[in-house]
């Protein structure tokens, strides 16, 4: 996962009649932030003065000639800068001009919550032990338990079985590697099945050209008559496909039916459950939740050995809990990141699968009563 944060995309609003509009329709009698690392300050629209002014109120002391930056998330986000002119009759209030105005270009999906009093935790990460990185050939030894287990379960089905990895550079499993598809050859004797490619498949006749004549005389030497040659596939936590190896089948006497492919699928789905189950761990941490939506949230991750799993994917399986609540099994997308000096991680998620109808049902119903307890909390500070 690379280290981000994405700056948002804003749609600036110079015209001070079209500014006017925004505040008059938006921001009367509002409160926007103040934009600062921590506990931003706010600041309330009061009164709209003559001359596309605005009297507002503070919760910090400014100065007059200050141009602070300030920001509000409605339907949209909103981010403002404002002049300080003059300091208003009552303490604390300030008369002002409104310089511009940002409207973001994307619509936020749904509000932000912020998350006070770790109501809402994550926990059980389910993370690889073991990186496969699918630049490299070298596949960890834990991994190829699993290519030994199926291997043997399938070896009296045909004359000869082998599935292994790529370690080893060959011209035919090199293209399998970056194509994701099968050599599929019926007949070694019959030229036109060196042509034979779909969708699934791919001829053997491109692959080598002007080499397939030696091909063909390996397969004479070894008695071969029919092959099949495919991809192995492993599906990491971040869902990631990662074409890790090979299998090679064949017979000497019976030919092998295209329906062979669909068999070596299926085993491969089977044999993608085994390496997840020998390759994964899961870390039952809690971490912290920084704020909620209906579509994702922002986390604050502290285990510096969760940290070192989670920076190498692009999402993961977790559970996210509300206080005094059943877990939710989720599987969220990680859309950007922030790495602090300290080493704590902030992780911005979208939520993309629940485990259950049921999971994504609890999600929302507590999700709408945590919803209402900030509104409330809300209200109450700023009466």
């Amino acid at each position: 996962m690379e280290i981000i944060s994405t700056p948002r995309k804003l749609e600036w609003f110079l015209n001070p009649d079209k500014i006017e509009s925004i505040v008059d329709k938006h921001l009367m009698n509002q409160t926007v932030y103040i934009k600062s690392l921590e506990n931003p300050p706010k600041i309330k629209f009061l009164e709209k003065n003559p001359n596309q002014t605005y009297l507002i109120e503070s919760d910090i002391l400014l100065e007059t000639d200050q141009q602070i930056q300030c920001y509000k998330v409605l339907g949209r986000y909103l981010e403002l800068y404002i002049k300080i002119l003059t300091s208003g009759s009552k303490k604390g209030t300030y008369n002002i001009k409104v310089v511009k105005v940002g409207v973001s270009l994307i619509e936020r999906e749904s509000v932000r919550i912020p998350v006070l009093h770790n109501e809402v935790y994550l926990t059980n990460f389910l993370v690889s032990k073991h990186l496969i990185d699918p630049k490299t050939r070298i596949i960890p030894t834990t991994i190829k338990v699993g290519f030994s287990e199926l291997e043997n379960k399938i070896r009296t089905l045909y004359d000869y079985v082998k599935i292994d990895t790529f370690e080893n550079f060959d011209l035919i499993l090199d293209k399998i590697k970056k194509t994701g598809k099968f050599i599929y050859i019926q007949d070694t004797y019959n030229p036109e099945s060196f042509n034979f490619s779909n969708e699934d498949c791919i001829s053997l006749k491109e692959i080598l050209k002007e080499n397939l004549q030696q091909k063909i005389h390996e397969y004479r030497k070894n008695q071969v008559k029919s092959e099949i040659v495919g991809p192995i596939f492993y599906l990491a936590h971040d869902k990631n496909l990662i074409s890790i190896g090979y299998i090679r089948i064949s017979n000497k006497s019976k030919p092998l039916e295209l329906e062979e492919i669909n068999k070596i699928k299926q085993w491969n789905q089977e044999l993608i459950k085994r390496m997840l189950q020998i390759n994964t761990t899961t870390i039952q941490e809690k971490e912290q939740v920084l704020n909620i939506s209906k579509n994702g949230f922002r986390a604050r991750i502290q285990n510096l050995n969760l940290i070192s799993y989670l920076i190498k994917q692009s999402g993961t399986y977790c559970d996210i809990v509300f206080r005094d609540q059943k877990p939710v099994s989720i599987f969220v997308e990680f859309k950007s990141s922030y790495r602090h000096q300290d080493g704590k991680l902030d992780i911005g998620a979208k939520i993309t699968e629940f485990k259950s109808d049921k999971d994504k049902t609890n999600y929302l119903e507590n999700l709408t009563i945590l919803e209402k307890k900030y509104q409330i909390l809300k209200m109450q500070k700023e009466s």
